[in-house]
């Protein structure tokens, strides 16, 4: 089975008050760099943040707020990409 596509977008760009406060709740370093993303057909979200310029942070919530899954990577690109494989596995 192929991993999805998500669609990030980044934090500047969430449509409401009440959704950038939810998710700010989860920013740890940077609202700046901070991007998330939707799991297709579920209200869970994914975010990847910048720690520092070698260090990535990504993490999957639950749409209840609970952190299902988090991690850090070396680029921005990485950091997707482990989030995709930890969509995938725990849709498997």
């Amino acid at each position: 089975m192929p991993l999805s596509t998500l669609i990030w977008d980044s934090f500047q760009a969430l449509p409401s008050d009440a959704e950038t406060a939810s998710v700010s709740h989860f920013c740890l370093y940077s609202l700046e760099t901070l991007e998330l993303a939707r799991r297709p057909g579920t209200t869970d979200f994914a975010l990847i943040e910048r720690q520092n310029p070698t260090a990535w942070r990504w993490a999957v919530v639950s749409s209840d707020g609970f952190l299902i899954d988090a991690g850090f990577e070396p680029t921005q690109a990485y950091a997707k990409k482990a989030v995709e494989r930890a969509l995938h596995l725990e849709v498997a």
